[in-house]
């Protein structure tokens, strides 16, 4: 018999304590099932929830699919769908072109630079949207073609001379804005011209309407009619509302006429 006085020091059998304590000796023993085993084993070799994804190829590789979704879906809503395409070019010698990209009716051309020189000129379409024409001695800063899905706004700078253009009465899927040092409109549907000369830059409608904004932030915003134009001044003159002049008339209703080219030609060598 095993004498428990030592592990029961100073307990007395017949007392209620050590009643109970023989009580417990007499049960079996508890043992863990196989299924507790099997938990505890990968609580043991996998002790964090941020390992377990490993054993499950499943879990982690969804995430991973759905960023690769995420991105195509940007890099080719962001893509152009359509290009700045050359329409015709007069005396190319005497245009420049972003990255200094060869010219000829049917190139495409990127976000850049254009100038056109004296006897030079350019015209160029994006899709079946914008069609307008640089003349001689002009220089822009031409922007990116507008994304396929995401079409955010688009800003032609004008720095001098003289363009001609036409949403060909169709009301643009994209923002546009052009600018000056003294002005700026947003494109709707309408044909239009904009100068800018040493002393002020002007806006002409032909159809349509538009809305010119002074760019010192101090004179009111000019609503144009068809058949008229507007100077803003460098100097503090305020804007300054006309009727077309004879040649504006013969070169925005001959911009007119040609509306958007229905077709573009394909890219040299294509």
């Amino acid at each position: 018999m095993t004498d428990d006085r030592h592990n029961n020091r100073g307990l007395d059998p017949a007392s209620h304590e050590g009643q109970a304590i023989a009580a417990l000796r007499r049960l079996p023993r508890a043992r863990a099932s196989a299924g507790a085993k099997v938990q505890a084993r990968r609580a043991f070799l996998a002790p964090d929830a941020d390992r377990s994804i490993w054993n499950h190829p499943i879990n982690f590789l969804a995430p991973v699919a759905l960023l690769a979704a995420v991105l195509a879906v940007l890099i080719i809503g962001y893509m152009p769908e359509d290009h700045w395409v050359v329409l015709d070019v007069v005396e190319p010698d005497g245009v420049t072109t972003p990255a200094g990209a060869n010219l000829a009716v049917g190139s495409r051309l990127k976000s850049g630079i254009l100038t056109t020189a004296a006897g030079s000129e350019l015209e160029l379409q994006l899709g079946n949207q914008l069609r307008f024409r640089l003349q001689p001695g002009t220089r822009i800063k031409l922007p990116k073609a507008p994304g396929r899905w995401f079409k955010s706004n688009r800003e032609l700078f004008l720095a001098n001379g003289e363009i001609y253009g036409t949403t060909g009465g169709q009301k643009l899927d994209f923002p546009i804005r052009f600018f000056t040092d003294e002005l700026s409109a947003t494109l709707t549907g309408t044909t239009f011209a904009v100068f800018r000369t040493d002393t002020a830059s002007c806006v002409c409608l032909w159809e349509g309407g538009i809305t010119v904004v002074p760019a010192d932030d101090v004179e009111a915003p000019v609503l144009l009619e068809a058949g008229q134009r507007v100077w803003v001044y460098r100097d503090e003159r305020s804007p300054e509302v006309l009727p077309l002049n004879d040649m504006e008339i013969m070169k925005l209703q001959m911009t007119n006429d040609a509306g958007i080219a229905e077709s573009v030609p394909d890219q040299p060598g294509q």
